[in-house]
């Protein structure tokens, strides 16, 4: 303990040792307990600083919000509706369209409080005000959140609140006494918080980008300390998480005077007002950054988006970040993305020459501004974009092509990728071979209309297609070449990533609105991610 934390802390003159602490240390179901027992406090003392510092400013806010008049405001909910829709970033000209609009940038509130030496600070020991009540630990309510996500529990104040009430040896971890709860006795600074209180602890946390600055902390300290190794490539992806909200259809008329429709959250006024119509107020969306997700023709939801970034061949999910608008398409948020996470990782950024990413980036100016920009491949499942098989003037004995470029026989066997003669400007195809490893053109019965008689009978049957008959498939990166399936392999493990996340830490189900709360969900779900990685 430093001197300044030491002058103003009394020291232990008893430890009590519970019995069940002692098992909980010791079982393998017990991981979450031995995390918060040995929690390096020490590490967290800039963010306790910044806290506290927030706190303050916070409450002085808080205080002077009170009795003031504001005049009516004029906008109707109708136009409110209107001016909030065209707003969203999906509503927005793609070429006006700034980049860094696509992900969600946290509304950090600026902080106007006295400055707080953080070596003044450990656990119990706040800083020294002159009035109001002593404040709950940081310390302690950090290892709150914490630890009910290394239980696999979303880091909501109202599973905390539920953990610290129904598990003493939880409560007693984190630095609160169980026996003091009684509120007879009045507010104590160690007695179990109230939901109120570790709701306000969240919101400020949020409010301040505290959340965020820890999750880049233990990602920082993962790599600096080679529990994340870099790698050569990066994968993305995106994921959904259902709404806490419903949503009203608006209809709008475009810019060629046609009448259009889309799906937004409904507007409401952050306040209590009995007449919510002439308040002082501004109208807002009740859940801003929600949209309509498209899986398919038939899966649709009203949810929040996410973009996750991590290592494949580790398995390690990087970042994750909320998308402004969930109704955005997936291409438009992977460069923005992965341009965040080189600039805030410089060891990963030396490291990386290529991306992965799902046929939602398979765009030739996209890969070009990868390439310009950063100096890297940006590989992306084929996408044909509507194309439709080619049934007519194709080589003897072949029925079809397909859009992906892979050629069929009358047998219905797909002709197996050889590679290019580029003098000709042909791809070359094969027949595939059997579980003998012998052609399937010799025991074919469709022989003598596919191959060529003059040849002997163990002959198998080469095909070659025109680069033209393919415009749409770029013959220095085929997608039907062996190399390029081997690499994409890797892509999926981005989905594990996600589940991770989704499923192991957290929920797929928010009870929050607003990408505010979204990003601060992600951060911690992150946060608890990382320190188990140090554990693991």
């Amino acid at each position: 303990m430093s001197l300044p934390a030491f002058a103003f802390k009394q020291l232990e003159l008893f430890h009590i040792i519970e019995t069940d602490d002692q098992h909980l240390l010791n079982i393998i179901g017990g991981e979450w307990f031995r995390i918060l027992f040995f929690f390096p406090w020490e590490k967290y003392r800039d963010f306790a600083a910044k806290y506290y510092e927030a706190l303050y400013s916070f409450n002085i806010e808080q205080a002077k919000s009170f009795g003031i008049k504001l005049s009516v405001n004029p906008e109707a909910k109708g136009e409110a509706k209107q001016r909030l829709l065209f707003e969203r970033v999906t509503m927005q000209d793609e070429k006006k369209q700034s980049l860094s609009e696509t992900l969600h940038q946290n509304n950090v509130v600026q902080i106007s409080a006295p400055k707080i030496d953080p070596l003044t600070l450990s656990p119990s020991v706040p800083p020294r005000r002159f009035h109001g009540k002593k404040p709950k630990c940081f310390f302690s309510l950090l290892k709150a959140y914490i630890g009910v996500g290394l239980m696999g529990f979303s880091q909501e104040p109202e599973y905390v609140d539920l953990h610290l009430n129904n598990n003493p040896s939880f409560a007693r971890v984190c630095g609160f006494s169980p026996a003091n709860k009684s509120r007879s006795k009045g507010y104590q600074a160690l007695q179990v918080p109230s939901l109120r209180k570790l709701q306000q602890f969240d919101q400020i946390m949020k409010q301040a980008g505290i959340w965020s600055d820890i999750k880049k902390s233990e990602i920082h300290k993962n790599i600096s300390s080679g529990i994340i190794k870099p790698e050569e490539e990066m994968v993305g992806d995106t994921t959904h998480y259902h709404a806490y909200s419903g949503f009203e259809t608006v209809n709008y008329e475009d810019d060629e005077g046609k009448y259009q429709k889309k799906s937004q959250s409904k507007v409401t006024k952050n306040c209590r007002c009995t007449d919510r119509e002439q308040c002082h107020h501004e109208w807002i969306l009740a859940d801003e950054g929600a949209g309509t997700v498209v899986k398919s023709k038939t899966k649709m939801y009203w949810a929040h988006k996410a973009s996750v970034i991590g290592l494949p061949k580790q398995g390690i999910a990087i970042d994750a970040v909320a998308v402004s608008d969930a109704a955005t398409h997936d291409g438009q948020t992977f460069y923005p993305h992965v341009k965040e996470v080189l600039e805030e990782y410089p060891q990963l950024a030396r490291k990386t020459k290529r991306v992965l990413y799902d046929s939602a980036c398979d765009d030739v100016k996209l890969k070009e501004q990868f390439l310009e920009e950063f100096g890297i491949t940006l590989k992306a499942s084929f996408n044909p974009r509507g194309k439709k098989t080619i049934v007519e003037n194709l080589p003897r004995g072949i029925e079809k092509i397909s859009p992906h470029g892979i050629p069929t026989c009358f047998a219905n066997h797909e002709m197996a990728y050889q590679g290019i003669r580029f003098s000709d400007e042909k791809f070359i195809f094969k027949a595939p071979v059997d579980d003998n490893n012998q052609s399937v053109c010799i025991e074919c019965n469709q022989r003598y209309l596919c191959c060529n008689q003059s040849k002997n009978e163990t002959s198998s049957r080469t095909v070659t297609v025109p680069f033209d008959v393919l415009p749409h498939i770029d013959p220095n990166d085929p997608p039907m070449a062996k190399r390029f399936k081997v690499i994409m392999t890797r892509r999926p493990s981005v989905e594990r990533m996600i589940k991770r996340l989704k499923c192991d830490i957290g929920d797929s189900r928010l009870t929050k609105r607003g990408n505010d709360s979204f990003q601060a969900y992600l951060d911690k779900s992150m946060i608890a991610y990382h320190i188990l990685l140090r554990h693991g």
